[in-house]
């Protein structure tokens, strides 16, 4: 089943939302019955449910950080999937954020007749973490479409305008390079 452009991240975006607002709710609810019990001369048990809303203010505020880097990377795979489009004009397929068996998507599966892309998309300048990650996509569609068609692993920067580069096995290469550097290959 195909998803939209940065559909899973999108959603793990919101649950991530979701978590820091109940946290927060819980940390004013617990900041709240420490100085309640403080006023009632109870200053040890309050000076604990205070303890426990300073934690948990803290951590709503962890994810809704991490929630904000998620809605990052969702809206630049949707970037990416905009300047994709392109390619099915030509008749090539293009696919976003595609399962894998197991757990895990890729952001963007690209197939011309003869070339297979993964692409993993960045917002920023990438991790180093983010090479592995594209070779193990590659590796993944390997054996999914068999070993018939070419593979090659992208990580796509949103944000850049990098000349395509080879990384440790995978092109590394801004967005805005990005189809041309597929139609010269694919």
């Amino acid at each position: 089943m195909e998803q939209a452009a940065g559909h899973s991240v999108r959603q793990a975006s919101r649950h991530l939302y979701s978590e820091a607002l109940w946290r927060a709710v819980w940390a004013v609810a617990a900041l709240a019955v420490g100085l309640a019990l403080g006023e009632a001369g109870i200053g040890e048990v309050g000076a604990l449910f205070i303890v426990a809303g300073v934690l948990l203010a803290w951590d709503a505020r962890s994810r809704g950080r991490a929630g904000a880097r998620f809605k990052a990377g969702a809206v630049a795979e949707e970037r990416v999937a905009s300047r994709l489009w392109k390619l099915e004009g030509l008749g090539w397929l293009v696919e976003h954020d595609v399962q894998k068996v197991g757990g895990g998507n890729i952001d963007h599966v690209v197939q011309s007749p003869a070339v297979t892309f993964v692409i993993e998309t960045k917002a920023g300048r990438g991790a180093p973490g983010d090479l592995a990650q594209a070779r193990r996509h590659a590796e993944w569609a390997a054996r999914r479409y068999g070993g018939q068609r070419t593979i090659v692993p992208v990580l796509c920067l949103q944000r850049s305008k990098q000349r395509p580069e080879m990384l440790d096995g995978v092109y590394r290469v801004g967005a805005s390079r990005l189809v041309g550097f597929m139609l010269d290959r694919g």
